[in-house]
């Protein structure tokens, strides 16, 4: 018997406007982060609103960007794993940030 094997299987998964579950929530604290920061009665509303189109901006980038066909934040994880793994922060014993040269 001859089974075929169906080519859409290791795709993810489009819920809204073709984002998957993970870009859609990506937007939507996108979306709660900027009306939390446009709410905030801590600077005028000029830069509230400054602020809050930024992070809806991030958050857009974040959701649909993509770069050479990859997702952006595939693009930051990978970043942030090859710093982690390429650059070490080494405690020399006896040196002390805080002591004064006599």
């Amino acid at each position: 018997m001859l089974a075929r094997v169906p080519l859409d299987v290791d795709l993810e998964d489009k819920l809204v406007y073709g984002l998957t579950p993970i870009r859609l929530a990506y937007a939507a604290v996108a979306m709660v982060s900027a009306f939390a920061v446009w709410s905030a009665a801590w600077a005028p509303s000029l830069m509230r609103g400054s602020l809050a189109v930024a992070v809806i901006v991030g958050g857009v980038t974040v959701s649909w960007g993509r770069w050479r066909g990859r997702a952006i934040d595939l693009w930051v994880a990978d970043i942030l794993v090859y710093a982690s793994r390429n650059y070490r922060i080494w405690w020399r014993a006896g040196w002390r940030p805080w002591r004064l040269a006599a």
